[in-house]
């Protein structure tokens, strides 16, 4: 059964939301697993291929941008894909979704990432999101940063 991380971090600035999507991606490539980085459109799928190319001078985060929905269909060739496609065919480990809405397929991965920032729109898509979520019977776990 698939899990669902929601990370609540205590800033609201999107600078802070793409800094942490950084760390989660370090990390959780260093535990090797396959990511899916979903986003809303062409545009924030760049901005975070961007962010990723700029990150950390020792840090090497290797990754593909789907920006079609036939590149969504090929095998990736790397543990990193940002993509925007309808269709997600070649993950199923780590889905961390930057759209405002779940995809379709969010429920063919074993986990589920979700950064939250403390930004009105933002909180009250997530809120939607963790509803959906516990509506599907997946387990939702919280990590609150807020605190820190």
């Amino acid at each position: 059964m698939a899990k669902a991380d929601f990370y609540i971090l205590n800033k609201s600035d999107h600078n802070a939301r793409l800094e942490f999507l950084c760390r989660l991606i370090e990390k959780a490539t260093g535990l090797g697993h396959s990511i899916y980085i979903h986003t809303n459109d062409l545009q924030q799928a760049t901005e975070i291929d961007d962010y990723l190319w700029s990150y950390k001078i020792e840090s090497f985060l290797p990754h593909n941008l789907n920006s079609s929905e036939q590149s969504a269909r090929e095998k990736p060739s790397a543990p990193i894909t940002i993509g925007f496609a309808s269709r997600c065919e070649h993950h199923n480990d780590l889905l961390i979704n930057f759209a405002s809405q779940l995809p379709g397929f969010y429920n063919n991965f074993k986990r589920i990432a979700e950064i939250v920032i403390q930004n009105d729109i933002i909180l009250k898509e997530l809120r939607t999101h963790y509803r959906e979520i516990k509506n599907e019977g997946i387990e939702a776990i919280i990590h609150n940063f807020r605190k820190n």
